[in-house]
């Protein structure tokens, strides 16, 4: 009988990574995904994720995710995580995954740092990476329970990762993926034509249309179609699409994951109030 091997595993890895943040999904704010509508007038409001599009930074979208995931659990660590830690955590069997190595690592890194999504401080022989705001234009800091627009997000499960869909998904099947489950976070479905999804997310129709139809393919994208009356059409109708991620990434199974975690929360808090010693006015009755 031999021994398990006790060397870590990708799979290992990136769950050490993500259990820092205990809520079992990361926030990713929506202006990642498009930027506030202002007031109202017509315009694009593409934002960093049409960037990584337009510039075919695939491994910089998926590095940047992961370290969202995983950033309240790193920045508690004594000694930032190796080059090694997180070339391992990204590497994946899957066909067609993304390659990673110490230095495509470092130049995704530095591809990063130039967009503005991350800061990096040497430290002995390692370097301190920190996440900026999902639109690069602050530091970065949870987006918590905040209502204004900057700190509104969706959820990411941890699904994402933990069954590879970073390593299966395109770059145009994974921006259209976060374009829709942006949209699907307070809604069931969201209805949207290859057009709109260029005027509004900046990601050319074609690129759209190649990323749904891939989604659509794995099983991860669900589509609904109504046809409708069109008086001004040659056929006299017209078809909308509305589309919704399935499972885990389904609008209602991240509205359960959030509401768990919410309640392991207040669960924690409850626990820790109860289980506080009670100061000397309140074992009296008496107040100081």
């Amino acid at each position: 009988m031999t021994e398990k091997d006790p060397t870590a595993t990708a799979a290992s890895t990136r769950e050490a990574l993500l259990r820092g943040q205990a809520r079992g999904y990361t926030q990713v704010r929506r202006i990642f995904v498009q930027h506030y509508e202002g007031d109202g007038t017509p315009r694009s409001r593409a934002s960093m994720l049409a960037r990584f599009v337009h510039e075919r930074k695939h491994r910089a979208l998926v590095l940047y995710l992961l370290l969202l995931g995983s950033w309240a659990g790193v920045q508690k660590l004594e000694r930032p995580p190796a080059a090694a830690v997180w070339v391992r955590a990204l590497r994946s069997d899957r066909p067609g995954a993304l390659t990673w190595s110490p230095s495509t690592l470092s130049r995704t890194w530095a591809d990063l740092s130039g967009m503005g999504l991350v800061a990096r401080k040497r430290e002995d022989r390692l370097v301190r990476i920190r996440p900026r705001r999902e639109d690069g234009l602050a530091d970065y800091e949870p987006p918590g329970g905040r209502k204004e627009f900057e700190h509104t997000y969706f959820a990411l499960p941890d699904e994402f990762w933990t069954d590879e869909w970073f390593a299966k998904l395109s770059l145009p099947a994974l921006a259209v993926f976060l374009v829709i489950a942006k949209e699907t976070q307070d809604a069931k479905e969201f209805r949207v034509t290859h057009q709109q999804l260029e005027d509004w997310f900046g990601i050319n129709k074609r690129t759209a249309g190649n990323g749904l139809r891939q989604l659509e393919e794995l099983g991860l994208l669900h589509v609904r179609k109504e046809v409708v009356a069109a008086p001004l059409s040659a056929t006299g109708s017209t078809t909308r699409h509305w589309y919704s991620l399935t499972g885990a990434f389904g609008s209602s199974a991240r509205k359960a994951l959030q509401k768990r975690a919410g309640d392991e929360v207040r669960a924690r808090a409850t626990g820790s109030a109860a289980g506080a010693p009670r100061s000397k006015s309140s074992s009296t009755g008496k107040s100081r």
